[in-house]
């Protein structure tokens, strides 16, 4: 079975939504919810998946549906650290400090989720924030991609070799 797109997404809503089809879930793990995914279905079917670039995988996604069957994502929960914040500044400060880490997090309202890491237990520790463990979803935000840049051209020959300068201007050495 090849999914080059998610039909749409059931998460949270009625049983209509499943149109009265027989669901093949696809279990997988937070780290598999990217654009690409090859593995098979509890009933052994195979799946193969590819998404457009910046979509993602997520909990309830139906990947394809005829009129009896709708194949759907099923993220297994796993160990999180989630760590209850004050208010926004300290929410802001931590997410930011995380971030520097490069540690994926999940942000829901006064709470912050993300999966251990020492250095980001360091981080909770130092800022004296409390946290616990505890079995759930891990559906991590997913951040932009920074734009595309392009240096100037009146500056890009100067991180040019000499050969290569003297090439752009149509003059040899």
């Amino acid at each position: 079975m090849w999914c080059e797109r998610v039909i749409r997404n059931c998460e949270g809503l009625p049983a209509a939504c499943w149109g009265g089809r027989a669901v093949d879930w696809v279990d997988i793990e937070w780290s598999e919810c990217g654009r690409e995914l090859k593995t098979q279905t509890r009933s052994g079917q195979p799946v193969s998946v590819l998404l457009p670039p910046g979509q993602t995988l997520r909990h309830h996604d139906i990947i394809y549906e005829d009129a009896e069957t709708a194949i759907a994502i099923n993220v297994l929960p796993c160990a999180v650290i989630v760590a209850p914040v004050l208010d926004w500044r300290e929410m802001a400060m931590l997410a930011l400090e995380l971030g520097n880490l490069h540690v994926p997090v999940q942000l829901d309202y006064m709470e912050i989720a993300f999966i251990e890491n020492e250095a980001a237990l360091l981080v909770m520790s130092a800022m004296q924030i409390p946290w616990v463990r505890h079995v759930r979803r891990f559906q991590p935000v997913q951040i932009l991609s920074a734009p595309r840049t392009e240096l100037a051209p009146e500056l890009s020959n100067i991180l040019r070799s000499p050969a290569e300068a003297d090439s752009v201007a149509g003059t040899t050495a």
